[in-house]
């Protein structure tokens, strides 16, 4: 997120009708029910797309209909995104994670195990300043992943294990030595973490962004 001061006066039209698009990604084949709210605020669209997912039971995004843009029906998203779609940049990642965030954290509420609804496990990779894996489970009672709780192999554990140490080998304030190094490491890591969790777990490389 980044912030630009510009005139506010440089607008050359402005509208007051826009057309809001719910849709709900229901069950393990992500299933969608899309639906245009008109003559509605954000805060209404919003609410119904809290609704329609039945409290967050269901993955859920809302878009802006654009009918001007380039003379066809477009979408602008607002919140979440195709989940239907392969994320490809740091964008649809963030989004992605937004609307996994809401549905897990829902589930979490109300007592149920912390999983997509392919029933799989959502691992975060991230570095910290903390000793081991920098891997990380929400809505867990472990939350700081280790050997114990997931099942890799030992190869891979102790390459996470030193390129997490490769990030704390620095003063807090440095920057890395060889960032674009550590980065390109850690992308081949987090998809042979995909791999060896193929049927198991989603990983997320929250490191990109």
């Amino acid at each position: 997120m980044r912030g630009e001061y510009v005139d506010g006066r440089d607008a050359k039209w402005e509208r007051d009708d826009p057309r809001f698009r719910v849709l709900i990604f229901r069950g393990p084949d992500n299933a969608v029910t899309a639906m245009d709210i008109v003559d509605a605020t954000i805060e209404e669209a919003l609410e119904s797309a809290r609704a329609l997912s039945n409290g967050h039971e269901h993955l859920w995004a809302l878009a802006l209909v654009d009918d001007l843009s380039r003379r066809e029906r477009g979408l602008i998203w607002l919140s979440g995104m195709d989940y239907t779609r392969t994320p490809v940049t740091a964008r649809d990642r963030q989004l992605r994670r937004q609307m996994q965030d809401r549905y897990l954290s829902a589930r979490v509420r109300d007592g149920m195990p912390p999983v997509l609804p392919n029933g799989l496990r959502l691992i975060r990779v991230f570095p910290e300043w903390v000793h081991g894996w920098p891997l990380w489970e929400n809505g867990t009672g472990e939350y700081h992943l280790d050997a114990g709780s997931l099942d890799i192999s030992p190869e891979l554990g102790s390459a996470l294990f030193d390129w997490n140490d490769e990030w704390q080998d620095r003063e807090y304030d440095q920057p890395l030595t060889d960032p674009d190094g550590w980065r390109r490491r850690g992308i081949a890591l987090t998809d042979r973490l995909q791999r060896e969790l193929d049927g198991i777990a989603e990983v997320r490389p929250e490191f990109l962004w």
